[in-house]
């Protein structure tokens, strides 16, 4: 086929020869030529909270693979096949990525089609469907039904910045207010405990000069006194105690914190 001629051939032309040559600028144009199938089935799809560019994403490449796939010989139009190809993938996007939870199959098909279904039986009914004709659509009881209203509802967690919904005086707080800070003393907790570790192994008598020392602030001389030592011999156990600490947190790859260098 010549390439100029692309343009004036049809689709059905277009992929046959596709699959006679794996052409890729075939590919190229087969593919821009169903752009509008593509948005107008993830359009149909479209969802609160869910990107309507991942369902975009999802329709193209399941396009590109009924494309990879088609075989002409088969009594079928492509629009067609890749019609059936592109809402099977979408679905499979909201059954194995959207779900905040795991929930049986058939009823994250029943709550994904809720809204289509109702809008369907709107239109034909001319007023808005009762549960019952709802159910009677799916094929399914009323109060699986009600089950797959209650999981669409339960679709995906809030976003942090959802507003708060049914609760006095909170018309102007979003999810992400009623987060709690970060608390300064677990940090610390997990950022010291190789050196609480490392503290424990001490001899009492270290553990008691560096514990008055560093954190109760008493001088050498009034940590001699309550142990009944010399202020020369504080000294010493404090240096001792130190440099222990520092070869067991050295060797355990941790850094000396600040007041015990």
């Amino acid at each position: 086929m010549v390439m100029t001629r692309l343009k004036d051939c049809s689709t059905s032309e277009l992929v046959e020869e596709f699959a006679r040559t794996r052409s890729a600028r075939l590919r190229e144009v087969i593919i821009e030529r169903h752009e509008s199938l593509v948005r107008s089935l993830a359009q149909k799809f479209a969802r609160p909270g869910v990107p309507a560019e991942d369902l975009v994403q999802a329709a193209w490449v399941a396009l590109i693979r009924a494309l990879d796939r088609f075989d002409p010989a088969h009594d079928t139009q492509f629009s067609t096949y890749a019609t059936h190809c592109v809402v099977g993938e979408i679905k499979r996007y909201f059954r194995d990525r959207t779900w905040a939870v795991r929930v049986p199959r058939y009823l994250q098909e029943v709550a994904a089609n809720l809204h289509r279904v109702q809008d369907d039986l709107t239109v034909r009914l001319g007023r808005e469907p009762n549960v019952a004709e709802m159910a009677a659509a799916f094929n399914i009881g009323e109060d699986h039904l009600a089950q797959a209203m209650e999981i669409q509802q339960n679709y995906r967690p809030p976003a942090l910045e959802d507003r708060l919904e049914g609760f006095a005086g909170a018309e102007e707080l979003c999810v992400g207010d009623t987060i709690g800070e970060e608390d300064p003393v677990l940090r610390t907790m997990v950022e010291h405990a190789p050196l609480y570790a490392a503290f424990a192994r001490l001899d009492e008598r270290q553990q008691i000069v560096l514990r008055r020392r560093f954190y109760e602030g008493c001088s050498q001389q009034e940590v001699a006194d309550e142990l009944g030592l010399s202020q020369m011999h504080v000294s010493r156990l404090e240096r001792s105690a130190l440099r222990q600490l520092r070869e067991m947190l050295t060797h355990a790859d941790g850094a000396v914190p600040t007041e015990f260098s």
